[in-house]
Formats: structure tokens, C-alpha cells, sequence
């Protein structure tokens, strides 16, 4: 019983990402903290859910070998951004780095997600309707 109602909420947690985000600025507002200096914490617990929601959507739509695609684009994000970053900054930071690249991945993913969510939306309309 404890393993299903784990699995059913962890299941809507990877279908929804943002309930997370959601939580997190609920749970600081009532503790009195102001929602605009939390939205990064929230956004940084979001992420990997998102990861995982992209991931599980794309592979849905598109089939297997799609968390290989995620991983090599996320990593040549990586080395760009560190190269970009190398020549503007003066002295690089590793944790104001990674803290940027991993808010970052959660713009590129947060757009990432409703688009596929969008595709398969109108995949499964063409779907019946054909």
C-alpha cells in the first residue's frame, strides 16, 4: 500500500515538475521567507525533476536513445558555457558556475518540456483523428 501511494506521488512529481517548485514557495511563505529570494532555490529543486519529465516525455513521443541525446547536448552546454564564462570572468568560480549552468538547464528545460508536451498533445490529436 506505502509502495503505491510512493509510486503514484512520485509519478505526478515526474508529470508535473512544477508542483515541486510550487511547494517549495508555499512551504517558505509561510515560514515568512519572500517568494523572489526563494524562486532560485525552488528553481534548483526543480530541475531534476524536470531532467527526468523531459526525458520520460521525449522518449514517449520519440523512442529509445533519447536520454543519450539529453546527455550530449547537456554536456556540450556544459563546455560552452564554461568556455563563454572562462573569457568574460575574471576569476572562475566553480560553484557560481555550476549554480548558473544548472539554472540554466532549468530555462532550457522548463521550454524544453511544454514544447514536448505540446507535440505529443497534437501526435495523439493526429493520432484519433486519422
Amino acid at each position: 500500500m506505502m509502495e503505491t501511494i510512493l509510486s503514484v506521488l512520485f509519478g505526478i512529481l515526474i508529470f508535473c515538475p512544477y508542483i515541486v517548485t510550487i511547494l517549495i514557495l508555499i512551504i517558505y511563505r509561510r515560514l515568512g521567507t519572500a517568494p523572489a529570494s526563494v524562486l532560485g532555490k525552488a528553481a534548483d529543486l526543480t530541475t531534476p525533476f524536470l531532467f527526468l519529465s523531459v526525458y520520460i516525455i521525449a522518449r514517449t513521443i520519440y523512442g529509445d536513445l533519447v536520454g543519450v541525446y539529453i546527455t550530449i547536448t547537456s554536456i556540450i552546454i556544459i563546455i560552452i558555457y564554461s568556455i563563454i564564462e572562462k573569457m568574460n570572468v575574471k576569476e572562475f568560480l566553480i560553484k557560481r558556475f555550476f549554480r548558473k549552468v544548472w539554472r540554466l538547464f532549468f530555462l532550457l528545460l522548463s521550454s524544453s518540456y511544454v514544447i514536448l508536451l505540446l507535440i505529443g498533445l497534437v501526435l495523439k490529436i493526429m493520432e484519433y483523428a486519422l
